[in-house]
């Protein structure tokens, strides 16, 4: 077991936008994992009742808010993406938070967890070394791009200042303990997935 966090066992999860990240971090969930997500996490600091609505005035003024007073995360994208410094505000906003929520969730987690972590940004804020195991999900960009494409709402060109945000694909591959690549079917991204989860549980029995 992991002696990072008194015998519980951490994998991160990474990958590019539309890469599958989500949909790893179900099938390790599927096996047996625990599974928490920073992106969900972050998430409930946009709500309508987010604790931070001041900071995001600050940051992106109040053009940020909808016409219920509620941040609005289409903006907040829109303006994060496409100004540097915006973005770099919001990340030192939100990290913190989702670093203590999350944190606090692995601490209530009962000794001998498998805990599966979805972090976008894995490497970029050093989340990987809280980790015992890292996992990069690799996809074709013209696959993730009609996946993200599929959900709605995305330019190219905010599909790809995204993706220049994040950590070089290549850089997360050779700085990861395992990659998957998730260009195909459903079960050919499943099979490699339970290969990886054995080789885990076979590790931390040793």
């Amino acid at each position: 077991m992991s002696a990072k966090h008194k015998n519980k066992t951490l994998i991160g999860i990474t990958g590019s936008i539309g890469s599958g990240k989500s949909t790893v971090l179900a099938m390790f969930g599927e096996l047996g994992a625990e599974t928490v997500s920073s992106d969900i996490i972050a998430r409930s600091f946009t709500e309508p009742n987010s604790p931070v609505i001041k900071e995001l005035v600050r940051i992106f003024g109040e053009s940020v808010l909808d016409a219920n007073g509620a941040p609005s995360r289409a903006k907040i994208a829109e303006f994060a993406f496409s100004d540097k410094s915006k973005l770099d505000a919001l990340n030192n906003l939100l990290h913190p938070l989702v670093r203590k929520t999350f944190l606090e969730f692995l601490n209530s987690r009962k000794d001998g967890s498998l805990i599966a972590w979805e972090v976008p940004l894995l490497f970029e804020t050093d989340a990987h070394t809280l980790c015992d195991f890292t996992v990069t999900v690799a996809v074709n960009p013209e696959v993730a791009f009609e996946r993200v494409m599929g959900r709605g709402g995305m330019t190219k060109e905010d599909f790809q200042r995204r993706n220049l945000a994040q950590m070089d694909l290549e850089k997360k591959k050779s700085l990861s303990d395992f990659v998957v690549t998730n260009d195909n079917q459903r079960e050919e991204l499943k099979e490699q997935i339970e290969i990886i989860y054995s080789e885990i549980k076979q590790r931390i029995q040793k």
